[in-house]
């Protein structure tokens, strides 16, 4: 009489199913991709391609982008709560405003263990806007200062709830960069072009870090002179993506949908890539002393791939085994419900050997992204030889 499959993996194996009948990324996208890398080296003397081919950037990157392209990054939310309600937001609608940690954990003292078990180099500090909690902000900054003295350390911030206390108390606690979110802000808001000009004085490295969105290119182009003579040292420039659950899902304009390898969806904006190229070119021409960082959503994809990596010690089970970049594989032999064993794959053959009636089962996660995701099951396969 056939072995009936136990109901997790009849769970399971419909999960799988239902990934596999999902289109993936298509192969136009990473061809678009070399295209527009091939264009922009032929348009812009002195371009640098980095991250598996997945960066462009013209001058050197932030030291915090390099740890995030590495996967040696985590970002702290130092809370969900902000006085603004960008178009382009990416922060999730499910999340509650209370929400505080990280992928590595809900608490300072559960994220710090498990970044001790990990290579994490780098730490940011983001929401919402976390000057709205300037409290729990220096706490958390001073706290990980401590633990990690050698992490290199940054903030994410809109730029509108600062005071210059609280800059003068995370100088002396030495975060190394603070990033501006201007286009929350139109781009040249006075009062946050003064706060960016004050927080020059107490951080080694000032950031914008904006969307790329097509329709604010005049306004975001007529910027720079200004932005350079403020003290900014890098501009980091990202594709703008409409993302599900967030408020960027809602934006109007042109998109491309995507499907990504881990089943995620999203969309792109088809006509964010060349804005990119002509702010790059525009830098270069007038010769602002900006570094130009094109964060793709190739990129993008790098960094997730990384991120899975960094936090296997902390969330691959010991009968998992990385393949293939971010999938764990494991197998399941059973012959009932309650007589069944997990088996890493290198112990596969001889475990087949000690149990030859067992029936075997090979199965693929994606690598979780944060502690607590299971990830998702992409396959589910009777092995050869099954009775």
């Amino acid at each position: 009489m056939p072995i009936e499959q136990p109901a997790f993996l009849q769970r399971i194996a419909e999960e799988a199913r239902l990934f596999r009948e999902k289109a993936h990324t298509p192969s136009d996208l990473e061809d678009d991709w070399q295209a527009y890398m091939r264009q922009a080296e032929q348009c812009v003397p002195g371009l640098t391609v980095r991250a598996e081919q997945a960066t462009v950037c013209l001058g050197e990157l932030s030291p915090g982008c390099q740890t995030c392209k590495d996967g040696a990054w985590d970002c702290l939310f130092v809370t969900q709560k902000c006085n603004l309600s960008c178009s382009f937001c990416y922060s999730p609608r499910s999340l509650a405003q209370d929400f505080a940690g990280s992928a590595f954990g809900d608490q300072p003292e559960e994220i710090a263990a498990n970044y001790a078990r990990t290579s994490i180099r780098g730490i940011s500090f983001s929401g919402g806007e976390p000057f709205l909690e300037p409290g729990r902000l220096l706490s958390w900054v001073s706290f990980f200062r401590g633990r990690f003295p050698e992490a290199y350390l940054w903030i994410y911030t809109n730029g509108t709830q600062m005071e210059e206390r609280t800059l003068q108390e995370l100088g002396a606690l030495h975060v190394d960069e603070i990033r501006f979110n201007t286009a929350a802000s139109g781009y040249d808001n006075p009062a946050v072009m003064e706060k960016m000009r004050m927080a020059a004085g107490y951080f080694p490295h000032l950031t914008i870090e904006i969307p790329a969105i097509p329709e604010h290119a005049r306004k975001l182009s007529g910027c720079l002179e200004r932005w350079a003579g403020l003290g900014v040292h890098y501009l980091n420039l990202h594709e703008l993506l409409y993302e599900p659950g967030t408020n960027s899902w809602e934006m109007q304009g042109p998109r491309q949908p995507i499907c990504l390898e881990d089943g995620h969806m999203t969309a792109l904006h088809p006509e964010s890539r060349a804005m990119i190229l002509e702010v790059i070119e525009q830098v270069r021409r007038e010769g602002l002393p900006i570094a130009v960082n094109h964060c793709s959503l190739p990129n993008k994809i790098h960094q997730i791939r990384g991120r899975r990596k960094s936090l296997l010690p902390v969330t691959k089970a010991p009968y998992e085994k990385l393949v293939e970049g971010e999938l764990l594989e494991s197998y399941y032999l059973y012959r009932w419900q309650e007589d069944a064993l997990r088996v890493h794959p290198d112990e596969l053959t001889a475990m087949r050997t000690l149990y030859p009636d067992y029936r075997c089962v090979r199965l693929e996660r994606t690598a979780p992204l944060s502690i607590g995701d299971p990830g998702r099951w992409v396959t589910c396969e009777e092995e050869a030889g099954n009775a």
